[in-house]
């Protein structure tokens, strides 16, 4: 882990004076390497193992400190160092803590480390090394002078997975569950407390419920927050050190609807499970809304993948794409597919195969939409797919229109777009509704961004759209969530973006939230 450390020197004039001129130079390098910055090995309680790390300077001499450090854990799942080791003595330096190296030497930290006897199935402590050389400030006194230096530090670690580990005393605890909203989609969140004064190596998964106590969602692996961006296996490590409290975070692999699920949580280790916690979790019908932006459902148990359909006679564009359907639920569904413009009418154009299917509990199916023949003229053209899905099992009916464009014209289209006033929804005030019309004649794809400020406090921000389409000439009430217990005069600056090439657009209201 690496550290900057920024110091800074003023001299010159007086505070007093009202214009000062700064100059500020900085820069910023590696000073040294090391190898490796995590020391890993196996061990019983009480033994001392010897450990080794490999420093290269770069063309430059260095002098640099090594000083033991215990660790601490953040909520996210970060590893820091603490001021000082706990246990000074379990760690000793055979190589000295206060060393000088030329320009472009090698060198080797080495030492000991003695694992406490009580320790659980595993333990790490860390070493700070901190590069200590001096760079001196700017030789100028005539001009107040900003002068910058960077120090490089590490933090290595020396982790034990420990071999006939004492019984651990007290649970794994999962203290909260629950949905969170990150950029329109559902990704679990909990928070898992150890309260043991030693380490854990940890698994977990969870599913999703629904009141029927059908799984809807298996088998999601949990990590740590901090290591979201990593990649696999390493994002699902869970490495928690004792007396910690860390955010295991996923996002959902599918969408969730809206309803009422149990959100079930599993940890394990290599012995077996450590804890199992459910918690109840609602899903209303304004959360995660950028699922809807890419996935439908119909019949409550088929999805319908994507939404929405370009086809596109234009250079780079798709003549052909596939829509999938999955039937989710526990009975068989008959499906039937016509094509039809805006207007209910039987379009020449546009084609779909099969027309008709049966998707068998669990099952996916892919239909193609493609376009029959070439374009009459070199106009846009829009129409829609009427999906009809029948249950096998009882009288259950239900459909969904997916819209489908055909893209002719090659000329660039500027968004033409009128935005109405923002309203507060009277039944539910955490609800926002803002008008937003489609006057040109190709699609858009908008989102919006609302920014409440007043005074000095923290600005809120509320997205909706998230790149649903909306097609000429037609309207629609774009919903905006709420934080709880929000009141009183706000500016709302509103940023919308209305696809992906034209720019952003800027406005402001001034709303009353009751």
């Amino acid at each position: 882990m690496l550290f900057a450390m920024v110091t800074t020197a003023v001299n010159g004039e007086s505070p007093s004076q009202r214009v000062a001129r700064i100059n500020a130079e900085a820069s910023f390098r590696p000073s040294f390497r090391i190898d490796p910055l995590v020391f890993q090995c196996q061990a019983v309680p009480g033994q001392t193992v010897r450990f080794k790390f490999r420093l290269s300077s770069s063309d430059r001499p260095i002098d640099f400190s090594i000083q033991p450090v215990s660790l601490i854990q953040h909520r996210d799942g970060k590893v820091t160092a603490a001021e000082e080791l706990q246990d000074r003595d379990s760690v000793r330096l055979l190589s000295s803590s206060e060393l000088r190296l030329r320009g472009g030497e090698i060198r080797e930290i080495e030492g000991t480390w003695t694992l406490p006897r009580d320790s659980g199935q595993f333990v790490s402590v860390g070493l700070l090394v901190t590069d200590r050389s001096e760079e001196p400030f700017s030789k100028q006194t005539t001009q107040r002078q900003l002068g910058v230096r960077f120090v490089t530090r590490y933090l290595l670690r020396l982790e034990a997975d420990i071999r006939r580990a004492n019984a651990v005393q007290g649970e794994i605890r999962l203290t909260t569950g629950g949905l969170v909203d990150r950029d329109g989609f559902a990704h679990i969140n909990a928070l898992l407390w150890n309260p043991h004064d030693a380490g854990r190596r940890l698994r977990a998964k969870a599913r999703m419920i629904d009141p029927a106590g059908r799984v809807v969602i298996d088998d999601v692996p949990l990590g740590l927050a901090s290591r979201i961006n990593q990649p696999e296996p390493k994002r699902f490590e869970l490495t928690v050190l004792p007396r910690s409290e860390v955010t295991l975070a996923s996002a959902l692999p599918e969408p969730v609807f809206p309803g009422d699920y149990q959100l079930q949580i599993n940890v394990s280790d290599d012995s077996g499970d450590v804890a199992l916690q459910t918690f109840p979790v609602h899903v209303g019908q304004y959360d995660f809304q950028a699922q809807r932006g890419v996935v439908g459902r119909v019949l409550r148990s088929i999805r319908v993948q994507p939404s929405a359909i370009e086809l596109s006679t234009l250079r780079g564009g798709n003549r052909l794409v596939p829509l999938s359907l999955k039937n989710q639920g526990d009975t068989p569904v008959s499906i039937r597919l016509v094509t039809r413009d805006r207007d209910g009418n039987e379009v020449s154009w546009l084609r779909v195969r099969p027309e008709r299917i049966q998707l068998a509990p669990r099952a996916g199916r892919n239909v193609m939409v493609t376009m029959n023949g070439h374009a009459g003229d070199a106009n846009d053209k829009y129409a829609e797919v009427n999906l009809y899905a029948e249950s096998d099992s009882s009288a259950n009916t239900a459909s969904l229109k997916i819209p489908v464009a055909m893209l002719n014209d090659d000329r660039s289209h500027d968004p033409q777009v009128s935005l109405g006033a923002i309203e507060v929804n009277e039944n539910d005030p955490r609800i926002m509704s803002l008008p937003i019309t489609n006057h040109g004649t190709r699609h858009l794809a908008p989102h919006l961004i609302i920014t409440l400020t007043r005074g000095n406090e923290a600005p809120l921000i509320c997205e909706a759209g998230y790149h649903a389409w909306l097609l000429p000439s037609e309207s629609r009430e774009l919903r905006f969530q709420l934080p709880e217990s929000t009141s009183g005069t706000f500016k709302a600056s509103i940023h919308a973006v209305l696809n992906r090439s034209a720019e952003p657009t800027l406005s402001e209201q001034t709303i009353v939230l009751p």
